[in-house]
């Protein structure tokens, strides 16, 4: 055996008498220690089981039967540890190649020949809730805070009941009236649910008034619960009360904060955060509280714990002279938003007495951010008038709209940023004033049963956002809309019924002296289940 071939000597292997031998000396008898006979009993088991037969250990002449057994202890433990390595190197492969088989899938994908790809579908089911529910909540009656004498600045009062209308497809609708904190017997806005039907749910109430101190009319859709919602129009100047509704019809505490911005940005007030707003209860603040003089509102409300539905009442007042009532109900801040049905009517002078400013129309934009924006002011005709700028952010501004032509115009605004956005619209008669506010909109699609409270001349808006013709139905009748064409078409109370395309919808009642209407929102995310990937 070569010296290369020889295994090195460990520990076990050295000799235990260091002495010379010499060579004329016989080989003198060893005898074995107890560590030795057991090293060499384990030997013998594991050439047994190698082998499957017993036989002499000593297979190297050259070597002692001590060295020959140590060498084969040491075959025997080196053969384990190689197992040992096979299986850990075969495992460290596997994972080397499933992750160069990621690596391949991720940068090789695009340079495969279509059929040597393989492309695995990602197993998912779409999920319906065995109970579809979808809930709005109300803006409820007309609120006063504060007695006509000043001597209870909390007090409040229910001055007005609406009329209630819901809208569905099919399904069960539920509802409940919310009870006003701190309030007595006054109830607050009610909650509708719809179950068992996957189809959209519309309601919407109207408010016609004519008491002592507050005459005009409203009407505002009950809108769905969320976690953060805007509010566009209100003034807490001198003579105009705006009353802010907070409603959680969870059943769990939801905690409230208030932001009321102006031209000059966002107010410092106190008490504005960590309202509670009970489960089932509505909160009422007479928003001047939170931010006095302010002329041009614009209000956001955020809510941790629970989602919730604000609304704004605004009363107008001018001394003795009842300025109107108008509803305000809660918009999101998007990048593209639409107003449909926004009136300009012939301007009376009256604007431009003192006090009387707020008697004009006007568009209110809010970016919380800041950013370029882009107005199209669309005339039913299809005519349209453009206009950009700039917004600051957290600072509402007013636009005039009385170099606009006279008559029906859809707007639509584009920003860089998210936006919101409100239009003021009035009525002047020899019978009194009224003022409304339209909120921006989204687009929606398919067919839904839009609720039509009682209220004089009712007009729906539609407004196209889709950049082909198309076919919608309205209340039955078919009509040809161009690519984002509008069209407006007188309806009866109770419920009309809409199918289209990308189509922004609103309401608008008007009289000689009364004004009124809302935008119609978006599809409840309730109604569209939920995708499960297994």
């Amino acid at each position: 055996m070569s010296d290369r071939d020889r295994e090195p000597l460990d520990d076990s292997q050295e000799f235990d008498d260091v002495s010379p031998i010499d060579e004329a000396d016989a080989p003198r008898e060893h005898r074995p220690a107890p560590e030795e006979l057991a090293v060499e009993a384990e030997a013998q088991a594991e050439a047994e089981a190698d082998t499957g037969s017993a036989g002499d250990i000593a297979s190297d002449v050259a070597l002692t039967d001590r060295e020959a057994v140590a060498n084969d202890a040491a075959l025997a433990v080196r053969r384990v540890e190689r197992r040992d390595v096979v299986r850990w190197s075969a495992r460290a492969l596997a994972g080397v190649a499933a992750a160069a088989l990621g690596v391949g899938a991720v940068l090789g994908a695009g340079a495969l020949p279509d059929d040597a790809r393989v492309r695995a579908e990602v197993p998912a089911t779409q999920v319906q809730p065995a109970s579809p529910l979808q809930s709005r909540v109300c803006a409820g009656p007309a609120l006063r805070v504060g007695t006509a004498d000043g001597e209870d600045a909390l007090a409040i009062a229910a001055i007005a009941d609406p009329s209630l209308v819901t809208g569905s497809l099919g399904g069960d609708v539920e509802q409940a009236a919310l009870r006003v904190t701190g309030a007595g017997d006054v109830r607050g806005g009610e909650s509708i649910v719809q179950r068992n039907e996957a189809s959209t749910l519309s309601a919407a109430q109207s408010l016609d008034i004519d008491v002592d101190a507050v005459r005009g009319f409203a009407a505002s859709e009950c809108a769905e619960t969320s976690l953060d919602q805007w509010l566009v129009g209100g003034s807490t100047r001198t003579g105009r009360q705006t009353v802010l509704t907070i409603a959680n019809a969870s059943e769990v505490s939801a905690s409230v904060d208030v932001t009321v911005y102006g031209a000059e940005g966002p107010v410092e007030s106190v008490g504005s955060t960590g309202i509670a707003v009970a489960p089932g209860a509505e909160e009422v603040l007479d928003l001047a509280a939170l931010a006095p003089g302010v002329s041009d509102a614009v209000v956001r409300v955020a809510s941790v714990g629970a989602p919730v539905t604000a609304h704004l009442q605004q009363t107008t007042t001018r001394g003795l002279e009842r300025g109107g009532f108008e509803t305000i109900d809660p918009v999101p801040a998007l990048l593209t938003t639409v107003l449909p049905g926004v009136a300009v009517t012939e301007p009376t002078g009256l604007e431009t007495q003192p006090d009387y400013d707020d008697t004009a129309g006007v568009l209110r934009l809010l970016s919380p951010q800041g950013g370029d924006v882009r107005v199209v002011f669309q005339a039913s005709d299809g005519s349209s008038i453009e206009s950009s700028g700039t917004l600051e952010a957290g600072r509402v501004t007013d636009f005039d709209l009385e170099e606009l032509p006279v008559g029906t115009h859809a707007i639509r605004v584009e920003s860089d940023a998210p936006v919101v956005a409100g239009a003021r619209t009035v009525a002047v008669a020899g019978e009194g004033l009224d003022f409304d506010w339209v909120a921006g909109g989204q687009a929606r699609s398919g067919t839904s049963a839009i609720a039509v409270p009682s209220g004089p001349a009712a007009t729906l808006h539609v407004v196209s956002t889709s950049d082909a013709d198309q076919e919608i139905t309205v209340a039955g009748e078919t009509v040809q809309l161009p690519a984002n064409g509008v069209h407006e078409q007188q309806v009866g109370g109770g419920t009309v019924e809409v199918s289209g395309d990308d189509l922004v919808l609103a309401l608008e009642y008007r009289s000689p002296s009364l004004v009124g209407g809302f935008t119609v929102s978006t599809q409840g995310r309730a109604a569209s289940g939920v995708l499960v990937v297994h």
